[in-house]
């Protein structure tokens, strides 16, 4: 399978610790502490100046750049696959309002609920589907946790976990066109790992999805009953497994390529927030050069953010000038417990940008 044009989509402008400490009464140094990151983009629901409303917004526009970047029509695609942990609706399916958009029709789409590892789950999708038969697909990450807030932006109803989660993640799309033909310029992908090592784990990220009713009555921590956050993370497990994890899928990837980590021009670190990545990069011996961190500057953008990462890392090389290179990637969803890596080796030509 060989990559042959990505994209990235980052929408508004970017919000600034000291935006929300203004905007929503919380306190610039804690947030500068409890995430790292400086900046995140978000949607806006009601914009009139086309800044995109939701995901399906995001993830067109995503769609439509990938495919500008690879010098093909929509027409020419075979399948299309949209990832994202934050879908406009249950039904339509996000992926099928996209297709519509895209003036696309006749061919399979599929949309796969997931979070950090998203992106790798639909390359890995693709992966298979190009395998047995199918000639060149679309890939789609993008997420919109706007959704996240409540809609009068009233924080005095939102407790400190899910204060934490608003400033750690932003939203963002990012995609992927994909060919069965491993000749000419691009990104091949020579290992694709994915699988769950979750059993008998906790999860340690849970978005909830109610129902009519929406969100049950809990026990607040003052005792008081409040509506059950939509979403939750367990921080203190995810410090302690996912730099485990991180370390365990570089050492698979290095045995199965034969590629010593030193030697490789780019790593994709996994991102939660600004300060956890970094710790994981200089914990995995990966030098601050060789690190592909967008993170702190992006917000975490879920599915979108491994793409956005490839798109930056593929746009150092073009400015460079390199004519080829090679990448590992790195991805550890905490949801349930997901682990996901790639090999990739770059060769320099148009598109793919």
């Amino acid at each position: 399978m060989r990559i042959i044009g990505l994209s990235e989509v980052l929408p508004g402008a970017p919000v600034t610790n000291r935006d929300l400490a203004e905007r929503f009464g919380l306190h610039e140094k804690w947030l500068d502490r409890m995430t790292g990151n400086r900046h995140r983009f978000f949607c806006d629901p009601s914009s009139a100046d086309g800044t995109p409303k939701n995901t399906g917004d995001l993830a067109t526009e995503a769609a439509l750049r990938a495919l500008a970047a690879s010098g093909v029509p929509a027409s020419s695609l075979d399948f299309l696959i949209l990832t994202t942990g934050s879908p406009d609706m249950l039904m339509p399916a996000t992926v099928n309002v996209v297709a519509d958009r895209l003036g696309i029709n006749d061919l399979p789409t599929f949309q796969l609920t997931s979070g950090c590892a998203g992106a790798l789950q639909g390359l890995y999708t693709a992966r298979a589907l190009l395998a047995g038969g199918l000639s060149r697909g679309l890939v789609i990450g993008a997420d919109s946790v706007i959704k996240l807030w409540p809609a009068d932006y009233d924080v005095k109803r939102v407790n400190p976990a899910e204060l934490a989660n608003f400033a750690l993640f932003g939203d963002g799309a990012g995609a992927a066109v994909v060919d069965a033909d491993d000749d000419g310029p691009g990104l091949l992908v020579d290992h694709l790992l994915l699988r769950t090592v979750g059993r008998g784990l906790k999860p340690a990220q849970v978005v909830h999805w109610y129902g009519a009713d929406g969100a049950p009555t809990v026990t607040g921590t003052d005792g008081r009953p409040v509506r059950e956050p939509m979403g939750q993370e367990d921080y203190k497990a995810i410090e302690q497994r996912v730099p485990e994890l991180s370390a365990q899928v570089l050492k698979e990837l290095e045995e199965v390529t034969g590629w010593n980590v030193g030697d490789v021009d780019h790593v994709l670190t996994p991102q939660l927030n600004g300060a956890m990545a970094e710790k994981i990069r200089e914990g995995l011996g990966v030098r601050e050069e060789q690190a592909v961190s967008c993170v702190a500057e992006t917000g975490n953008n879920g599915n979108a953010l491994p793409f956005i990462q490839l798109y930056r890392a593929v746009q150092g090389l073009r400015a460079r000038g390199a004519d080829s290179a090679r990448v590992f990637g790195i991805t550890i969803e905490s949801s349930k417990w997901i682990i996901a890596g790639l090999a990739l080796r770059y060769l320099a030509g148009e598109g793919v940008g």
